[in-house]
C-alpha cells in the first residue's frame, strides 16, 4: 500500500470510492454503499438521524475513514459557500455517534469532525471528544487521526479541554485584513478569531493547525501578507491556498445569494497565476497538489520539516 511522501504524517491513502452518503442528495439509496470504505454522516432534514439508522444495517467491517457532521448548521455566511444552511437546526445524539465507532473501531484510521457544517455550534462537542478519547484509549486497533474542520469562531464559547484528542484542526481564515474578513466570512468578528487562534497555540502545543484560504475577488491581493502573517504572528503549521469553486453549490446557498446580486466572486486565470508566482517567491516550503474538482492547490508549510496531514 502506498504511503506519503517523507515530511507527510505517515497513513494509508483513503479512497473516496464506496461510500456511504452524500450530502447533495442525502436518502438517495445509490449512495449506500452496502460495504463501505469512507462514511459520510450528517443529520438530515426532518429526520437527523436517518443516515445513522441507514448505515448501521451495513457491512463496516471496511470502513477507513468517518467524516461526521454532529449538527447541520453554521453561524457564519460566507459569500462562496455552496452548502445550503437554511435548513432547521438538526442534531445527532452522541449515542448514535457512538454506536458508529463500535462497529468500525477495528478498521478505520481517521475521524474528521465538520465536513459540511460547523461542529462548533454543537454546545457540547467536548462529548464527542470524550467519546473519541474513549475509543482511541481502550479500542481502536491503530490509532486514527482525528481532525476538526471549523471557522474557529466559537472556540471561546466552548469547552477545548479534549481539543488535545485531535491531531488537526482546519480553520478557514480568508484575510489577515479586517474588513476584507468580515466581509467573506459574513458574520463573523476578526478580533475574537485571532484571539481564539492565539489561544489554541498557547494551550496546545502539539496541535497541527492548519489555515484554509480560498482565493476569491476580495481577497485575491491579500496573499503577499497573509502567508507571513499566518505563519509568524498566529503559529500555525500549515496553510492550503486554493482558487474559489464556482460551477456547483445548493440551492439556498450563500454562493448563490451571492450570485443572484451580482457580488464578483470568482478570479480570473490571470489573477490566480500572479497568487501562483507570489506563493512560490514568498513562502519556498510549498507543495503543489491537485485537487480534483477544485483545480491547483498550494500546501504550504511552516518550515521543510513539518508534517503535514492531508485534508
Amino acid at each position: 500500500m502506498k504511503t506519503f511522501k517523507k515530511n507527510r504524517i505517515q497513513q494509508e491513502i483513503i479512497c473516496n470510492e464506496d461510500h456511504f452518503g452524500y450530502l447533495g442528495d442525502p436518502k438517495n439509496e445509490k449512495f449506500f454503499h452496502p460495504q463501505p470504505k469512507l462514511l459520510n454522516i450528517f443529520p438530515t432534514d426532518g429526520d437527523p438521524e436517518f443516515l445513522v439508522r441507514e448505515v448501521l444495517k451495513k457491512n463496516l467491517s471496511k470502513v477507513l475513514k468517518f467524516r461526521f457532521d454532529p449538527v447541520n448548521v453554521c453561524n457564519l455566511g460566507c459569500v462562496f459557500c455552496t452548502t445550503d444552511l437554511q435548513g432547521r437546526h438538526s442534531q445527532i445524539s452522541t449515542h448514535y455517534f457512538e454506536e458508529i465507532l463500535k462497529k468500525i473501531y477495528k478498521t478505520c484510521i481517521r475521524i474528521s469532525l465538520g465536513c459540511h457544517f460547523e461542529p462548533l455550534m454543537t454546545k457540547n462537542i467536548h462529548e464527542y471528544l470524550e467519546i473519541i478519547g474513549k475509543y482511541k484509549k481502550n479500542y481502536f486497533v491503530k490509532q486514527p487521526i482525528v481532525t476538526m474542520v471549523t471557522n474557529g469562531l466559537l472556540l471561546n464559547k466552548r469547552n477545548t479541554d479534549l481539543f488535545g484528542i485531535l491531531n488537526w484542526i482546519q480553520i478557514s481564515v480568508h484575510s489577515h485584513k479586517k474588513e476584507n474578513f468580515e466581509k467573506i466570512e459574513k458574520k463573523a468578528n476578526f478580533e475574537t478569531l485571532v484571539s481564539n487562534v492565539k489561544f489554541l497555540r498557547k494551550k496546545f502545543k502539539n496541535l497541527n493547525i492548519h489555515f484554509e484560504f480560498v482565493a476569491n475577488e476580495k481577497n485575491k491581493n491579500d496573499v503577499e501578507e497573509f502567508i507571513p502573517w499566518a505563519f509568524n504572528e498566529l503559529g500555525v503549521d500549515s496553510v492550503n491556498i486554493r482558487r474559489v469553486f464556482t460551477n456547483s453549490y445548493a440551492p439556498r446557498s450563500y454562493l448563490e445569494q451571492s450570485i443572484k446580486i451580482n457580488d464578483k466572486i470568482e478570479i480570473s486565470d490571470g489573477d490566480w497565476e500572479k497568487i501562483e508566482n507570489l506563493i512560490i517567491k514568498i513562502w519556498p516550503h510549498s507543495n503543489k497538489n491537485f485537487t480534483p474538482g477544485f483545480g491547483l492547490d498550494h500546501t504550504l508549510k511552516k518550515s521543510p520539516m513539518t508534517n503535514v496531514i492531508e485534508i
